[in-house]
């Protein structure tokens, strides 16, 4: 299993990996079908959407989990600048991992990876996207070391000096 950057080369491949993840977490949150759903706002969903790759990419906190030349894994990252009062905060979007690979660690070595690398560009925070009733994300990022309180969005303090990765 390799982690790595993502690349232009991906985009077909976590596309489709992100797209069949949101459509299964959806399928268990939406009143609608998936089919129903206006084809303009299902192809701007998610951060490997044609709107939104280029950001991610650029970013280089994105990253894939490759087993046999297969993307089983992604994570999506950015840093923001001046936010939450923060001068670098590392904003993780969105990750998943293909059904068959879940319960791998796979998820837990991309988001690794991303804060490792997010601390060398200087990140001093983490914030990452968090449905509430997803408890395997939930417990994967409190395995990280990130506080999760009522809201969407787990925190992870990297200036913590029992930050463990």
């Amino acid at each position: 299993m390799e982690i790595r950057n993502v690349r232009v080369k991906d985009i077909e491949s976590v596309r489709g990996l992100e797209v069949s993840c949101i459509k299964e977490y959806f399928a268990a949150t939406l009143e609608n079908k998936w089919e129903d759903l206006p084809q303009d706002w299902k192809d701007n969903l998610g951060a490997s959407s044609p709107r939104h790759f280029k950001a991610y990419l650029d970013s280089g906190l994105s990253f894939v989990a490759v087993e046999d030349d297969e993307v089983v894994g992604f994570i999506f990252a950015q840093m923001l600048h001046h936010i939450c009062d923060e001068d670098n905060l590392l904003w993780i979007e969105n990750m998943g991992v293909h059904p068959y690979f879940r319960r791998n660690e796979i998820a837990y070595r991309l988001l690794r990876e991303c804060i490792r690398k997010g601390m060398e560009l200087g990140a001093t925070v983490a914030h990452s996207t968090i449905q509430p009733d997803n408890a395997p994300s939930i417990l994967l990022h409190k395995k990280a070391g990130f506080f999760i309180d009522r809201r969407d969005v787990a925190l992870l303090d990297l200036r913590d000096p029992k930050l463990r990765l």
